[in-house]
């Protein structure tokens, strides 16, 4: 009850606020000078104090309470509400400004979950270049950034899962709407577990091992045969440390134990260890049929057999889309799954009814076996009969016609549209005592909540690497005949203002002004959107004078700036291309860490070793060969200086050529082409009627006749 009083209080005082805001505007309206609506283009008056980056807008509101006024502290995280555009505007508007407005909601929480988040993937995105330059691409009523990296994070990324789930939304209501008009079915189930608080979510190494509160065992003491060699690094650990399963991976086991055992496909009924052969007095009961094999020539093989239909071929079941929701609230975590079940028979409601029956009894059994707690079936209400707080609800989904807009119609019949129940969960909001969505409680631990901080951190470890949204085998192509579906994986979905912005961007932004004056500035990048969104170019360019930017040098037309402009398209592939090879190395790591016995470790630090062992005989080939030919070198070198030695001494023998060698003045030497000192040093003796060397007889060159003498003789 308090904390209810404190969740009323804060929201009255953030209505007062707001109140107070709009009489402020009003007021000071009447006195500014006139501008063009950005929207309707008529002349409009302006604010005296218009939205700024440094604003006092910007400034973050610390909640009072955990679970109080959640959806009050998504909205004051946004500078959108201060609107530019005069209450009368906003009532003409058509919807897109409150379109805006939820965008740049988006774009303001994503700036402060980076503050504290410890995913580097969502650090990087929409802060982190992939060019040199920022492109700033500017249409009607859309703005968008393009040469940034995204992180394509279907959980904890505002923008990311709003772009992805909008994508899956579509592509699930147009199968289900594609699906029901070929007269087939559809239930929505929603299977939940009691919970409470201090539950952890997480999976963790239970307390009492070294390697507590790690994602992997890395006890050195308990693989010893996986020490790694000199200058390796030490591969993953392999011992039995046992793991305590938090509640997100045991709501995932729960619904595939569900799916995957005979209950669900069927099974033979076996007696006296072979299977029963089919007889008049099976015929009364519709839980068995009739079961002939035939061999490759279609002829009969053995006799008939009893064969008891699952779970799926009992109700016509072609196959399933399950999705994961997690929700915090006074009981702790709460993690559920919806699941829609795709039928050949249409919906009904007594159909359904008995799906549900049949469907909890297995849920529970399941959700006990994995060491959940164990579903209620729920109580009657007097009022009208209806079941309410079971663990286990399923909806029949009904379709109408389609509209000329061509509205996707699919409800359910409590009046809530399916697709979005399905994937739409980064659009709730908190619902009294049942809880807050993630980015709910990312807005509350961004007001400095530590408890909220924790609480989020918890989020990320336990989210990351778990598929939202999966589908059963076989399903897609079923599909496939009815609508096309959407083959693209979730980072290659575009953003949204993709189609509503020009191509070509409207202004570059260099990197050092980017790292400078944007990304630092709390709020900047989604208000220079916010801006260009409302009031076009000029509004943008407004907002960066006021960061400090100087025009045709931090920032400008494309024309006007130097360098790239943005990355080619081979440039996006190629790093996609790394980014895939990096995150399968990861996941085949983790996959070998589950995978892999211990010998088969042992094995591959064998190969290792091996590996380093040639690695090193070659590079100790490679040094010897080098110091071989640095040995002949010096050797025929010293060589050389001997021989020069040698001769120097025998021309110091003879005193009158040594007096003349030392004093004579030097003469020059002009030797033909083609002709060297040793050649004519170790010529032969001179033909008959040739010059000659005075001192060992051999021939002289022509230069050479004056002196008589080689220049070594």
């Amino acid at each position: 009850m308090e904390q209810r009083q404190a969740a009323a209080r804060e929201a009255g005082r953030a209505r007062r606020r707001a109140r107070q805001h709009r009489r402020a505007a009003r007021r000071s309206s009447n006195s500014a000078p006139a501008a063009v609506d950005p929207l309707t283009g008529t002349f409009a008056p302006a604010l005296a104090n218009p939205l700024s980056p440094r604003s006092e807008a910007t400034d973050d509101s610390s909640p009072a309470d955990l679970r109080g006024a959640a959806r009050e502290v998504v909205n004051l995280v946004s500078t959108a509400a201060q609107s530019p555009l005069t209450t009368d505007q906003e009532a003409a508007d058509d919807g897109s400004l409150k379109r805006l407005k939820l965008r740049h909601q988006r774009r303001r929480l994503r700036e402060a979950i980076q503050r504290f988040t410890r995913l580097s993937g969502l650090r990087a995105c929409g802060t982190r270049l992939t060019g040199t330059e920022v492109g700033l691409h500017v249409g009607h009523r859309a703005a968008r950034f393009a040469g940034l990296q995204s992180c394509h994070s279907v959980w904890s990324c505002p923008i990311c899962q709003a772009r992805i789930r909008a994508a899956r939304s579509v592509e699930l209501e147009k199968a289900a709407l594609a699906w029901l008009k070929a007269g087939h079915g559809l239930y929505m189930a929603t299977l939940t577990v009691p919970h409470w608080k201090n539950v952890q979510l997480a999976s963790r190494v239970k307390d009492g091992h070294k390697c507590a509160g790690q994602r992997s065992c890395t006890c050195r003491c308990k693989c010893p045969v996986l020490a790694p060699a000199p200058g390796m690094s030490r591969p993953p650990c392999t011992c039995a440390c046992p793991v305590n399963p938090g509640q997100l991976a045991s709501v995932v086991e729960a619904w595939r134990g569900v799916q995957g055992g005979t209950w669900w496909t069927g099974r033979h009924v076996i007696r006296d260890g072979a299977p029963a052969p089919w007889g008049p007095g099976w015929e009364a009961d519709d839980r068995y049929v009739r079961r002939q094999e035939f061999d490759g020539h279609g002829r009969v093989a053995g006799p008939a057999t009893v064969w008891q239909d699952g779970f799926r071929d009992r109700w016509g079941i072609v196959g399933t889309t399950r999705t994961i929701e997690i929700t915090y609230g006074k009981n702790g975590w709460h993690s559920h799954a919806h699941v829609l079940i795709w039928t050949e028979d249409p919906a009904t409601e007594t159909r359904g009814e008995a799906i549900e029956e049949e469907l909890f009894t297995r849920w529970a059994k399941r959700c006990e076996a994995v060491g959940l707690p164990v579903p209620a079936r729920g109580e009657i209400r007097e009022k009208d009969g209806k079941r309410i707080r079971k663990g286990v609800d399923v909806t029949a989904a009904t379709s109408e016609k389609a509209d000329a807009l061509g509205r996707y119609v699919v409800k359910l019949q409590e009046g809530g549209a399916l697709a979005m129940e399905m994937t739409r969960y980064d659009l709730k909001v908190a619902r009294g005592e049942k809880g807050i969505t993630a980015l709910e409680l990312a807005a509350i631990a961004a007001a400095g909540n530590e408890e909220a901080v924790d609480l989020w951190h918890e989020y990320e470890f336990a989210t990351r690497g778990v598929q939202c949204l999966t589908w059963s085998q076989g399903l897609r192509e079923r599909l496939a005949h009815l609508v096309e579906m959407d083959e693209r994986e979730d980072d290659q979905i575009p953003d949204e203002e993709t189609a509503e912005t020009p191509e070509q961007p409207s202004l570059l932004i260099t990197r050092d002004a980017w790292w400078r004056a944007i990304v630092p500035v709390h709020g900047a990048r989604s208000d220079i959107l916010y801006q260009a969104e409302v009031g076009g170019l000029p509004a943008a360019i407004g907002v960066l004078d006021k960061l400090g930017l100087v025009y045709g040098t931090d920032y400008g037309p494309p024309e006007q700036m130097s360098g790239p402009v943005l990355p080619s398209v081979p440039q996006l592939r190629r790093g996609q291309t790394a980014r895939t090879a990096r995150r399968d190395r990861r996941q085949a790591v983790d996959d070998a860490v589950l995978t892999r016995t211990p010998a088969q470790w042992a094995q591959a630090q064998e190969q290792r070793r091996d590996a380093h062992q040639r690695e090193n005989l070659a590079r100790t080939a490679q040094t010897t060969t080098a110091d071989d030919e640095l040995a002949a070198a010096n050797a025929e070198r010293a060589q050389a200086a001997d021989e020069f030695a040698r001769r120097r001494a025998a021309l110091r023998q003879d005193p009158g050529a040594a007096r003349t060698f030392d004093h004579a003045e030097p003469r020059p030497v002009r030797l033909s082409a083609g002709d060297d000192l040793d050649t004519m040093a170790a010529a032969r003796p001179a033909p008959h009627g040739a010059p000659a060397c005075a001192h060992c007889g051999g021939e002289l060159a022509t230069a050479l006749a004056g002196t008589r003498r080689h220049a070594m003789c």
